[in-house]
């Protein structure tokens, strides 16, 4: 019904139908250039048949291409994201939570988080792309984010409750990471979110561990700024512990 309708469109945009035909060769390149200007074709069409131009939109690309996913990792989709064709290809069936060919095979969200792409990242969770995916080092988005000091996306990935104790295959948590590389806003934040659930579980990072080897890090380091402060030191008597202030 869709592309029948479709082929009853003006002439000058029988380009775009005929293209659901071809075999790409570049996916996203194509659908990078065909993805927008689609939108058009779709107004008053989504009246008829009582279905979102959006939901049109992503129907015609997942009929245009069968590397959905491919297109939507490709290396130009993940250092230069297209949110508008991005969110197409998902809404098409692209796989939010598929392995890209850099960072170790990571997840798209783990490499969106590396670059820094708060709007991506939502994106990605919005259509819910699971939050401690890791790569094969062991890194999660959050550990990714944190590395690279991005503090807007360490607060989206936590307010999808990331695990703040995941340790990679180095044994180091995303606190460690950020104090490593001297991000200080993170730092702080990570020090104030909730680790008691996390701290309940038998075998789990603990907080006081954490802060203990982000603050050997970021001395080894020379970042005299990321220190610990008597509100975030594990505490002996109402005072904050020798060992951790030596």
């Amino acid at each position: 019904m869709l592309i029948n309708s479709l082929q009853r469109s003006d002439v000058a945009n029988c380009h775009i139908i005929l293209c659901t035909q071809e075999d790409l060769p570049s996916v996203f390149e194509h659908i990078c250039e065909l993805g927008p200007k689609s939108s058009f074709l779709f107004q008053g069409l989504s009246k008829k048949v009582g279905v979102s131009s959006s939901i049109l939109q992503g129907l015609w690309i997942s009929y245009s291409t069968e590397g959905l996913s491919m297109a939507l990792a490709s290396l130009r989709n993940l250092y230069t994201p297209n949110i508008k064709v991005s969110r197409l290809l998902i809404l098409g069936g692209a796989n939010v939570n598929y392995r890209t060919e850099v960072l170790n095979n990571a997840p798209i969200l783990c490499v969106q988080s590396h670059l820094g792409y708060t709007e991506m990242v939502a994106l990605l969770l919005e259509f819910g792309a699971n939050v401690d995916a890791a790569s094969e080092s062991g890194l999660t988005p959050l550990g990714y984010a944190a590395a690279a000091g991005f503090l807007s996306i360490v607060m989206l990935l936590c307010k999808k409750r990331a695990k703040v104790d995941h340790l990679d295959k180095n044994g180091q948590c995303a606190l460690v990471h950020a104090a490593l590389r001297g991000h200080l806003e993170v730092v702080k934040f990570l020090i104030q979110c909730d680790w008691t659930m996390a701290g309940q579980q038998q075998g789990v990072f603990k907080k006081s561990h954490a802060i203990q080897q982000a603050l050997i890090a970021a001395a080894s380091m020379g970042y005299t700024e990321v220190r610990p402060t008597s509100t975030s030191l594990p505490l002996q008597g109402g005072k904050p512990r020798a060992d951790y202030i030596s």
